[in-house]
């Protein structure tokens, strides 16, 4: 089903749009901006402090949604979703108002974490049309007045988690990465027909959520995607694979960064993580639940415990509780659990061998394979992508941890919190000498660039932040739960 609500604005705002439009150097068209890098490119000075009262241009109310800003000239796009409706919008990038809605209606929902959503994947366009991916639907192209181009539905998703990565524009295609736990595809599509140019059978990567960028590297444009345990670099022309490396992590997550002839990712490993709280031994939970003494755990025992392997400073999201292992762990399925058969989640999570650390790849070349040039193995986060920002790596994650290093050699700036406490989904973004971090509980700390961690300000906008913010023309554009905020000066 598709709907449309125009909008009529007045002479002084077309006037004003097109202005945006013919200054129109800065876009923020992807996730994490041009090129996926999460950096501003204009020169206007970006806002320090702003709340719901301060540096507030406009509020727009919104539906639920995980997806990030895509802003192009007068236009920002967004989705969200409602019951079986998803829904893409159009919005005034002058003065906040809806300038169209289209809603498709899907037949059934795809599985979810408890952090994901239903419209997670962040529009794309190209200045002429605007992509959107919902995996329970498929991918839908619309022009700028929001009339449907074409539309192209896909296999419902496998994935554990619910699908979250977003389309892009490369060169002249729209790419698309679909890993799920059967039918993995990278796709390379025609974007005015929707049809494929090329596809990449990934049978053998199962459920991932990363986003993939491209690079120019010994002439040829790649496609860099992080899959499970392999970092993989595709030809943007034909889709053949130029050159992987192994051993990262199982749940990929992040958009990988390419800056200085290296590309960076993070692999997160909850076993070797200095901040995951770990397993405990069973005598410890023999004691918190072994209420009949019995030396063994039961089902409604076990229900009793509210986590066996945490994330730190998460607000208990992501949390493991022992009851979702019970019927996992219980082989002889008699309703206890022993020590024995504790032993078995113990060897499940020993065997994540997989690093849990930033890893610098050096792309292979004609003489060599591609090969790590240096690793960091602390502040590792598990969602936010790390931002390359002037000759540094930047890290942030939960507890408001952020780590500055050295982006040629890794070498470590700083190490410290930024006073922004709960779980970190949003990857950071910069421009203008400074850093945007937002948190999960609602709070966009912003740092100044360089070699000291330097707090500037801590807004406080009192509404959960999933997204990652977009810098463009000197406002910071943020969705939160309930709305999308344009911060800066009104002018």
């Amino acid at each position: 089903m598709n709907s449309s609500i125009p909008f009529a604005p007045s002479l002084f705002l077309i006037v004003a749009s097109f202005a945006l439009v013919g200054a129109g150097e800065e876009e923020w068209s992807q996730f994490r901006g041009p090129g996926g890098r999460g950096i501003a490119t204009g020169s206007k000075p970006l806002p320090v402090e702003f709340d719901a009262d301060t540096n507030v241009v406009w509020r727009t109310p919104l539906a639920p949604g995980n997806s990030s800003p895509c802003v192009y000239g007068d236009r920002i796009f967004v989705t969200g979703h409602a019951e079986n409706e998803r829904e893409t919008l159009c919005i005034d990038r002058v003065t906040g108002e809806v300038i169209w809605r289209n809603a498709i209606t899907v037949d059934r929902d795809e599985r979810f974490h408890q952090v994901n959503s239903p419209a997670a994947a962040t529009p794309t366009t190209d200045g002429e049309r605007v992509y959107v991916y919902f995996g329970a639907y498929g991918v839908l192209a619309y022009d700028f007045d929001g009339e449907l181009a074409w539309e192209r539905e896909m296999p419902f998703p496998n994935n554990t988690f619910g699908t979250a990565a977003s389309p892009i524009i490369a060169g002249d295609y729209l790419i698309l990465a679909s890993d799920t736990n059967n039918g993995s595809v990278l796709d390379a599509i025609e974007r005015e027909t929707g049809e494929t140019v090329w596809s990449v059978d990934r049978e053998s990567f199962k459920s991932g959520w990363s986003t993939p960028t491209v690079w120019s590297h010994d002439g040829i444009d790649e496609l860099l995607l992080l899959g499970v345990w392999w970092l993989s670099s595709y030809n943007l022309d034909d889709g053949t694979l130029r050159w992987s490396v192994p051993g990262l992590t199982d749940e990929p997550i992040v958009t990988p960064v390419a800056a200085e002839g290296l590309v960076f990712v993070t692999s997160y490993n909850m076993k070797t993580s200095t901040e995951a709280i770990g397993l405990p031994p069973f005598e410890d939970l023999l004691v918190e639940l072994d209420v009949d003494g019995t030396g063994s755990l039961s089902r409604d025992e076990a229900s009793k415990n509210e986590s066996v392997l945490s994330r730190a400073d998460a607000d208990g999201e992501g949390d493991h509780p022992l009851s979702i292992f019970f019927g996992f762990l219980d082989e002889d399925k008699n309703g206890e659990l022993t020590e024995t058969e504790w032993g078995k989640l113990v060897g499940w999570l020993n065997g994540f061998e997989h690093a849990n650390a930033l890893v610098a790849v050096r792309p292979a070349s004609d003489e060599e394979p591609a090969s790590v040039a240096w690793q960091h193995s602390r502040g590792i986060p598990e969602c936010p992508s790390p931002l390359y920002y002037d000759g540094r790596i930047y890290l942030a994650k939960n507890g408001g941890m952020v780590t500055c290093l050295d982006a040629g050699t890794g070498a470590v700036h700083f190490e410290g919190r930024s006073g922004a406490r709960g779980p970190t989904y949003a990857s950071p973004v910069a421009g203008d000498g400074k850093l945007y971090l937002a948190s999960a509980r609602g709070v966009i700390t912003v740092l100044a660039a360089g070699d000291e961690l330097k707090v500037l300000a801590s807004n406080d906008l009192g509404e959960r932040i999933m997204a990652t913010p977009a810098l463009v023309d000197g406002k910071v554009y943020v969705r939160t739960d309930d709305a999308l905020y344009a911060f800066g000066s009104a002018e």
